[in-house]
């Protein structure tokens, strides 16, 4: 069983999956527009005083002052622990054809790997 994923990997799954699509279609927390802005019902405390940020992909609750990346959601809601909830997201990923993000993220993670692979003296 994989217990250690790379930065690059963990990258990819905090911003690759929009949050909003996960909350709605996939954890099926329930959730509403509320004045235009995508509120979801928090799952620690249960209010609506919640909020989406698209550019930043991450969930706010304002009254817990709790931030959630998609991997926080699943394991909350889901009760499962950091790996479990890693290979559940993998299986969200989209199947789309690599974009310049993802191109760029590409990059990144091997730039990154590069310097673990060296082995000096």
């Amino acid at each position: 069983m994989k217990r250690r994923f790379t930065g690059g990997e963990l990258f990819q799954l905090r911003n690759r999956i929009p949050v909003d699509w996960l909350i709605k279609e996939q954890l099926h927390i329930p959730s509403k527009v509320i004045e235009g802005i995508f509120r979801f019902l928090c799952p620690l405390c249960n209010e609506f005083q919640t909020a989406t940020n698209p550019k930043t992909n991450l969930a706010r609750c304002f009254l817990c002052e709790k931030n959630f990346n998609p991997i926080d959601l699943v394991m909350t809601v889901k009760g499962l622990g950091f790996v479990d909830s890693v290979k559940y997201l993998h299986t969200l990923l989209p199947d789309t054809p690599d974009t310049p993000t993802d191109q760029r993220l590409k990059l990144n993670q091997l730039l990154g790997d590069i310097g673990k692979r060296m082995s000096i003296g």
